[in-house]
């Protein structure tokens, strides 16, 4: 009798194990739907501070203010410093428009140059502006499991995009990506992205202070800092016109 007790006990206790396994268990596309609900908005507006270190020891400060529409749309102005104040870049789609109201010009680029580095940092217009989900782009799967964080490695088949390949360590609680890397055709890593500080906006997470690392240039490293965002707001029908640029 005891003997058949103490059988009935241990099946008991590893099928309660079994089934809270299986209740925490997520596949690497949840995980993706997780972060993409924390990290993917409709419309927000922000103000931003980027501090980046160069090489030499040297630091560039900017801070600037904010609005995306989706994927689509993106209106950036530069607060400071005094010589960049003013200056505008309106993006829609794969274009990109960028106005100085110094000389009072606009200059249009497009397709790959939205790749290049904003101000020389280690953040380009399209990592500042991407508000598109994962799940749209990549196929994931789990590389690593802890106790408080998930590895998740995605991969597209679309080579014109900017990062072909990353490897996500997720934050279990929060869903806020600790550590992105980006790589590039052939899987040569490209850039490091680390999660500083996140916050909770109402039902979501979001990173406000982040350290974006180039690994193909040493001693060169980048603080992105947002110092206020707000999410949801509905803008005016011409807030990503070239006039609203050129004003």
């Amino acid at each position: 009798m005891k003997t058949i007790l103490k059988n009935t006990i241990i099946v008991s206790s590893i099928l309660l194990i079994f089934l809270v396994t299986n209740i925490n268990a997520q596949t690497a596309e949840e995980w993706m739907d997780r972060v993409d609900k924390n990290l993917v908005y409709k419309t927000a507006e922000s103000v931003m501070k980027m501090t980046i270190h160069l090489p030499n020891g040297k630091e560039r400060v900017f801070r600037m203010s904010g609005k995306v529409q989706g994927d689509e749309y993106a209106l950036l102005e530069f607060l400071e410093p005094k010589r960049d104040k003013g200056t505008r870049y309106l993006k829609h789609d794969d274009n990109l428009w960028i106005y100085f109201p110094r000389v009072d010009r606009t200059m249009h680029i497009q397709g790959h140059m939205l790749r290049e580095s904003v101000q020389g940092g280690d953040l380009s217009f399209e990592d500042m502006t991407e508000s598109s989900a994962w799940q749209d782009k990549y196929t994931a799967e789990i590389k690593e499991e802890t106790d408080s964080t998930v590895t998740i490695r995605m991969v597209t088949d679309d080579m014109t995009v900017s990062y072909p390949f990353r490897e996500i360590l997720i934050d279990r609680r929060t869903s806020i990506p600790l550590k992105i890397i980006n790589s590039g055709v052939g899987e040569v890593s490209i850039k490091e992205i680390v999660t500083v500080e996140s916050k909770r906006f109402g039902k979501r997470y979001y990173p406000t202070v982040t350290d974006i690392r180039s690994l193909l240039v040493e001693n060169k490293w980048t603080r992105f800092e947002v110092e206020d965002i707000k999410f949801g707001m509905k803008f005016p029908s011409d807030m990503f016109s070239k006039e609203m640029l050129e004003r």
